[in-house]
């Protein structure tokens, strides 16, 4: 992981003389302590690794997690108790006068161990740093990405085969999930949503008991893990015919959809790929009905980082892994969300979901 970490320092506002990712108890784990690391069993509560200017890393491991770090590293530091946790942490940050500090990850309760270890230390937050170096992946990341998007992609496709009317969302959820990992997916990359009808107007339902009906809407947001890695992907369809509404706001989703995803290329500012998709949803009736951004980064994390919004200038870079997923919510009516994973290239991007997406009436 030499390649990563010296990334992480190529990408620092301010020097530091050390950066130290320490992890809390589940759910407050830095995902970027493994991106440094590349361990991928564990789940290293309490363990923490430095970084050091060279590209060089010190990982501290407790016993509970001891076989699965010297999976990776033989040189691990082994530790049983808090005292001998904070110990290691003093011996191991001596004549570090400023150390970097994952201010978007870490606890106040880490902190201030931090502080009670070495109180004389200066911390500086370098979580922009991390955010930067995680926002371009190397050829491993791409690979597990890749086989993520594409567990992904082939329950999505399936969907249409098992989705009848009477089934509930709850139950719609389920088999997505258990399709995924019958397919090798090492979890869901999030709890999957499932919303029928004029649920799918809320973008971050929750799955209910609501049973799908003829002339629904059925809104499938779901991704796959392989290997700590993970794709995202929404898919919309239709119970029977749907009205002129629906019908109507697929079209547009679809069409600003496309346009977005034909302007993707490295040096383009991500605000423009917003605006160029929100554009052609408010020439429409349905102006203001698009209420989230364009896109966001992928990978450890579902939102790995940076996001294409209006707000946010920077250019896309090579090896970028993005979802563009414009979508229309229409409260009592409902919502449509198409939402795919590309790759930026030089001269455009790879599509990484792969599962058809025009119109379709089950």
């Amino acid at each position: 992981m030499n390649g990563r970490v010296k990334r992480v320092f190529a990408n620092l506002a301010e020097e530091v003389d050390a950066i130290l990712l320490i992890n809390d108890a589940e759910p407050n784990i830095d995902q970027s302590f493994f991106y440094v690391t590349g361990l991928e069993s564990g789940l290293f509560e309490g363990c923490f690794v430095i970084l050091w200017p060279d590209g060089s890393l010190d990982l501290f491991s407790s016993k509970l997690e001891e076989t699965s770090a010297r999976s990776v590293f033989e040189g691990v530091r082994i530790f049983d108790k808090a005292a001998d946790r904070e110990r290691m942490l003093r011996e191991s940050l001596k004549g570090v006068k400023r150390l970097g500090l994952n201010g978007a990850a870490i606890t106040l309760r880490s902190l201030r161990e931090i502080k009670k270890a070495v109180p004389e230390i200066e911390e500086v937050d370098v979580w922009k740093a991390l955010e930067r170096a995680r926002l371009v992946k190397d050829d491993d990341e791409i690979a597990r990405i890749r086989e993520a998007c594409k567990i992904a992609s082939d329950v999505a496709e399936e969907i249409p085969d098992f989705l009848t009317t009477g089934m509930t969302e709850y139950e719609a959820a389920a088999e997505i999930a258990y399709r995924m990992q019958k397919k090798g997916a090492t979890s869901p990359s999030f709890d999957p949503n499932a919303s029928f009808g004029a649920n799918s107007a809320e973008p971050h339902h929750v799955p209910t008991n609501r049973k799908l009906s003829r002339g629904d809407c059925a809104l499938f947001d779901f991704g796959a893990k392989y290997r700590r890695y993970c794709s995202d992907i929404t898919r919309t369809f239709f119970s029977g015919k749907p009205n002129e509404d629906l019908e109507e706001m697929y079209s547009i989703v679809l069409e600003a959809q496309k346009a977005a995803i034909r302007m993707m290329r490295a040096g383009v500012k991500a605000k423009d790929i917003d605006v160029c998709a929100r554009s052609i949803i408010d020439a429409t009736r349905f102006r203001g009905r698009f209420i989230h951004s364009i896109g966001h980064a992928i990978g450890l994390s579902v939102h790995d980082g940076g996001r294409i919004a209006a707000e946010e200038s920077f250019a896309l870079e090579e090896n970028m892994i993005l979802t563009v997923e414009p979508g229309i919510y229409v409260p009592g009516i409902g919502g449509i969300r198409i939402e795919d994973d590309v790759r930026i290239t030089a001269s455009g991007c790879e599509l990484l979901t792969t599962a058809p997406k025009e119109m379709m009436v089950i």
